[in-house]
C-alpha cells in the first residue's frame, strides 16, 4: 500500500484541465496619515502595486506549483489587466487557453500593512460561450488530461452549455460549485463546497445530513470543508470526518483553492478519495498559515506529510522513544483500539487520555484484527488512513498499529505508567493478560468515560437505515 509521501511524488507533470471564472486581483499598498477634507474617508498614500491572478486562475497557479502541468481555460480581455493575468500565469508555469471576447475580471483592493480599506470590481456578469476554436482546444486537453477542475465563481463562464459539452468527461470532473448553478453538477465525479455553500444548496442544519442529501440529489461524491473543524467525505453508504491539520490559522484566503488543485493531483495519481481527501486537508493547513493568496509548493507538502508520518512507528523504536522519555522524567501513557470512522467521541476520549501524562501512545488495531473484532465489513477505512487521521491530532505523540487481539505483550515491553480504557469497561471486564500485563511492573488502569450515543457503529448503522 503507497503512503502518501508515495502519492505527491507521481504529482510531477499530471496534466489538470482547470475551466472557470478567471481574474486578476490587483492590490494598492500605502499608508493612511490623514483624513481627505473632501470627505470623511482616509487619504492613502499608495506605495506599491502588485498582481495575483484570481479565481480559477488560483487553482491553476496551486497546481503548477505542487509540480503539475495545468491547462487553465477561460475568458479575458483584450485589456491591460488581461495582458497582466497572463503574464503572471505563464511566468509560474500555467498554460492558458483564453477567449478574448469578455472585460477581463479585475478586483483591486486597497490595503494598508494591517487592514483592507476597499475593493472595487471590474466585471460583467452574463453566461459567456467559449469560442468553436476554444471548444476544439478544450476537448483536446480534456482527453489528454487526467482530471479536469471546474472552478466556478458564478460569473458566467460555467453554463449549461458547457457542461454539455463536457459531458464524455463526467467521470473525471471535480467542482468547486456555486449554489446558483447546484443542478449543472449532476453526475460529476466528485463536488467540494464549504459549509456555507453546502447550506444553501440544501437548507439542512445538520452537516451530516447535507452531505447525504447533495451526494444522492447530485449522483456524486462530495466533499465540505469545514474551515477550522477539517472536511467531511460522503462517499458510497459512509462519512469521514478528516479534522484539520492547521496549527495556526492565519488567513483563509484561496485555501478552497489550495484543496481542490491537492485533490486533483492525488486522484489523478492514483490515490484513494480518503487520502486525497487527507493530502488535500494537508495541504491547506499550509495555506491558511500564509497571508494572503498563497500557491503551497510540493516541498512545503512533502515537509509536513514526513513530520506527520514520522508519528507512526514500529515496536523497537517506540521502545527507544519511552525509554529516552522517561530519562526526562515523562509519564508515558497507552491506550488502543480501532478508531475507525474518526468522530467527536473519539476526539474527546482520546484528549482526556492525554491529560493522564505527558506522552500518549495509540495503539491502532490492523484491517485483520479489526475483521476479527468487528466482522468482514469493517474497517471502512485501511489501517493506514486511520493512522494519519491520529496523527494529525498534536496531543497524541506515536501511533503504532497491533495485529494481535490483546496489547499485553506492548504493555510489558513499552510499561506505560497508565492504560486508559474507555467507560465501557471496568476492572473485572479488562482482559487477563493485559491486566497482569500492567499489574508487572505496577502500572495503573484508568478509565475515561465515553460520549453517550457516539459510536463508530452507531454512525454506520444510521447511515444504512436513512
Amino acid at each position: 500500500m503507497e503512503n502518501y509521501l508515495e502519492i505527491i511524488e507521481k504529482f510531477i507533470d499530471k496534466k489538470i484541465v482547470v475551466v472557470g471564472d478567471v481574474m486578476l486581483d490587483t492590490y494598492l499598498e500605502g499608508s493612511v496619515s490623514r483624513i481627505s477634507p473632501e470627505a470623511p474617508v482616509p487619504i492613502v498614500k499608495i506605495e506599491k502595486e502588485f498582481y495575483e491572478a484570481g479565481g480559477a486562475g488560483n487553482v491553476a497557479l496551486n497546481i503548477a506549483s505542487l509540480k503539475g502541468k495545468p491547462y487553465l481555460f477561460g475568458f479575458v480581455g483584450k485589456d491591460n489587466a488581461g495582458k497582466i493575468l497572463t503574464e503572471i500565469l505563464k511566468k509560474n508555469g500555467v498554460s492558458s487557453f483564453f477567449d478574448e471576447s469578455e472585460v477581463t475580471i479585475e478586483k483591486t483592493r486597497i490595503i494598508t500593512k494591517k487592514n483592507q480599506l476597499s475593493r472595487f470590481d471590474r466585471e460583467v456578469v452574463k453566461d459567456k460561450f467559449f469560442s468553436k476554436n476554444t471548444k476544439e482546444t478544450l476537448k483536446e486537453k480534456c482527453e489528454e488530461a487526467e482530471m479536469i477542475v471546474i472552478s466556478d465563481y458564478a460569473k458566467g463562464t460555467i453554463t449549461e452549455d458547457l457542461i454539455n459539452f463536457l459531458q464524455p468527461y463526467l467521470n473525471k470532473i471535480i467542482v468547486d460549485p456555486k449554489p446558483k448553478n447546484k443542478n449543472l453538477y449532476k453526475n460529476c465525479f466528485l463536488i467540494k463546497l464549504n459549509d456555507e455553500e453546502s447550506f444553501d444548496m440544501t437548507k439542512i442544519s445538520d452537516t451530516n445530513e447535507r452531505g447525504k442529501v447533495l451526494m444522492k440529489d447530485l449522483n456524486a461524491k462530495i466533499i465540505i470543508t469545514k474551515g477550522d473543524k477539517g472536511m467531511v467525505l460522503f462517499s458510497k453508504d459512509s462519512f469521514i470526518e478528516i479534522p484539520t491539520y492547521a496549527k495556526e490559522v492565519y488567513d483563509v484566503t484561496g485555501a478552497g483553492d489550495t484543496v481542490i488543485a491537492s485533490l486533483a493531483l492525488s486522484l489523478s495519481s492514483e490515490s484513494s478519495l480518503t487520502k486525497a481527501a487527507i493530502i488535500a486537508n494537508h495541504a491547506a493547513s499550509i495555506c491558511v498559515s500564509k497571508k494572503g493568496t498563497y500557491a503551497v509548493s510540493l516541498e512545503e507538502l512533502k515537509e509536513i506529510l514526513s513530520e506527520e508520518e514520522t508519528k507512526i512507528t514500529d515496536l523497537k523504536t517506540l521502545r527507544k522513544t519511552c525509554d529516552n522519555e522517561r530519562r526526562k522524567n515523562k509519564k508515558i501513557v497507552w491506550t488502543n483500539g480501532c478508531f475507525d470512522l474518526m468522530h467527536i467521541g473519539h476526539i474527546k476520549y482520546l484528549k482526556e487520555a492525554s491529560k493522564m501524562g505527558d506522552i500518549l501512545i495509540v495503539g491502532l488495531n490492523s484491517d485483520a484484527s479489526v475483521k476479527r473484532l468487528k466482522g468482514p465489513e469493517r474497517p471502512i477505512q485501511s489501517e493506514y488512513d486511520r493512522a494519519e487521521i491520529l496523527s494529525s491530532f498534536d496531543f497524541i505523540n506515536k501511533i503504532i498499529i497491533f495485529d494481535e487481539d490483546n496489547v499485553s505483550n506492548y504493555l510489558k515491553i513499552i510499561k506505560p505508567e497508565v492504560y486508559i480504557k474507555g467507560g465501557d469497561y471496568s476492572p473485572n471486564s479488562i482482559n487477563k493478560e493485559e491486566k497482569e500485563a500492567i499489574e508487572s511492573y505496577g502500572g495503573k488502569i484508568e478509565f475515561v468515560s465515553l460520549q453517550e450515543g457516539k459510536s463508530t457503529s452507531d454512525i454506520i448503522n444510521k447511515i444504512k437505515n436513512s
